[in-house]
């Protein structure tokens, strides 16, 4: 287990005798019945129990950061006995990555308040990432402290995993699930042990249940395919795996209380970091919100205007997208992907010899590029330049393409070259296109259902051919 920071008290040889006088005074007070006196005595020997402040090295931080962190020390100052003093100093520091100093405050916050939940649960999430045993002792204590907030018991849970007790880890994921039904890291976590325990059909209840309230977590739904692979479920299986591979691999936790932590941060890296987790979970005008206050701090922040593109583009906002690309490229002509979320702003503002030029810029420097690919392709069909479509479309294929969306597009267009093809009597190569999309469907664990009316097309140009 970690050991507990040292708490320093205020303690020179002057203290002790200023300490000695103090209880002189508060002795003095009580034979006299002089309550004032009494009550300042009584203050005086507080303030002498209180804890040295943190110090933190601040001399490479933003501006901004090294305000709010001053602005909490003087709060702390000003209140030595407030463990809402010590435990918002401890936030902030959290917030910030300055770990070891918000240990120390949070030590300082609970022991003015034994009973606060918070203090005990925020310091066992520091604990979490480098000592589960220690998390795990400080996560039960926040458990006794308040046993109805379930993401403490999905946290105690997760850890009590790491440790090897996983009965135990069990117990706090099904009681997080009870008192939080729609918790789906909770169910991820009761899926996970019953797989583990060779309970199949409990594991896949549990994690499709999961995977109905998060479908975008990797996590869940890789677990899904492996429970529904030991069910049987071979194609459903199959297709979950190749889903999971292009999902970011985090578990995002519904967890109020760290969250007041989070927002805390005013450092750069944190709004771009909040807003990425927002857009992932696909809450798009927070993520939005997180940018444009990001932007009023730092109006020449260029990640920020490309991030904010990026948004716009996802809101379908194409005029708004490119505004934020091109002052993103603005401050950073070599801004990477700048140019390709402007090239695909400029194509659905219709926009295209503007959107061509950007995009073969891309393709200059990255020949690979699937989206810059796909935008030429759809460019070369606009202008009916059919050969041109076709060699752009087998370079993107070739490439291949982790996101889902840019692989549906791939078929959409592959689809739609072949009926060009078919139109204008090529149907061995319309044929040809139609097949490899059945294979890439296939690879991907399409159910044969949605593949028939495909294999009717292909068997319709195959017998073009033949007659």
């Amino acid at each position: 287990m970690t050991p507990m920071p040292r708490i320093r008290r205020r303690r020179s040889a002057a203290d002790h005798g200023f300490l000695a006088a103090v209880m002189q005074a508060v002795r003095a007070a009580c034979r006299d019945g002089n309550w004032i006196m009494l009550l300042v005595a009584v203050f005086l020997a507080a303030a002498m129990q209180a804890a040295e402040l943190p110090s933190p090295d601040l001399t490479a931080v933003e501006p901004r950061v090294r305000s709010a962190i001053e602005k909490e020390l003087a709060a702390a100052r000003l209140e030595p006995g407030s463990a809402n003093a010590w435990g918002r100093l401890g936030m902030v520091l959290q917030a910030h990555q300055l770990d070891a100093e918000a240990e120390a405050a949070y030590v300082e916050a609970s022991r003015l308040a034994p009973a606060g939940f918070r203090w005990v649960y925020l310091r066992g999430v520091l604990a979490d990432a480098h000592d589960p045993v220690a998390a795990v002792s400080l996560y039960r204590r926040a458990v006794e402290l308040d046993p109805r907030y379930a993401p403490a018991r999905v946290r105690l849970a997760a850890a009590l995993e790491k440790v090897g007790l996983a009965a135990e880890a069990d117990t706090h994921y099904a009681e997080a699930a009870r008192l939080e039904p729609d918790n789906a890291v909770a169910h991820l976590g009761l899926g996970r042990l019953a797989l583990a325990r060779g309970e199949v059909d409990g594991a896949v209840g549990h994690l499709e249940r999961a995977y109905g309230l998060s479908p975008e977590t990797q996590a869940i739904v890789a677990t899904l395919a492996r429970a529904r692979h030991r069910a049987g479920d071979r194609d459903g299986a199959r297709r979950l795996a190749q889903a999971a591979r292009s999902l970011p691999p985090m578990i995002h936790h519904r967890d109020p209380r760290r969250a007041e932590v989070d927002v805390l941060a005013v450092d750069s890296e944190s709004f771009l970091r909040r807003s990425k987790t927002y857009r992932e979970t696909g809450q798009l005008q927070p993520s939005l919100a997180e940018l444009l206050r990001l932007l009023e701090l730092a109006p020449g922040n260029a990640q920020a205007h490309f991030a904010a593109a990026g948004v716009y583009d996802r809101m379908n906002r194409p005029r708004e997208a490119a505004s934020s690309a091109r002052r993103a490229l603005e401050i950073d002509p070599d801004l990477a992907g700048g140019r390709a979320v402007l090239a695909g702003a400029l194509f659905k503002l219709g926009r295209f010899e503007q959107a061509s030029a950007e995009a073969e810029r891309v393709l200059a420097d990255d020949p690979a590029d699937v989206h810059m690919l796909l935008v030429t392709t759809m460019l070369a069909m606009r202008a009916n330049d059919v050969g041109r479509a076709l060699e752009r479309l087998d370079r993107a294929a070739a490439a291949g393409a982790s996101d889902p969306g840019l692989r549906d597009l791939m078929v959409q267009l592959q689809l739609e070259l072949a009926d060009a093809l078919g139109g204008a009597g090529l149907h061995d190569e319309a044929g040809r296109r139609i097949e490899q999309v059945i294979e890439a469907l296939e690879r991907a664990g399409t159910a044969e259902a949605e593949l028939r009316p495909l294999r009717r097309r292909l068997e319709d140009h195959r017998r073009s051919v033949r007659g």
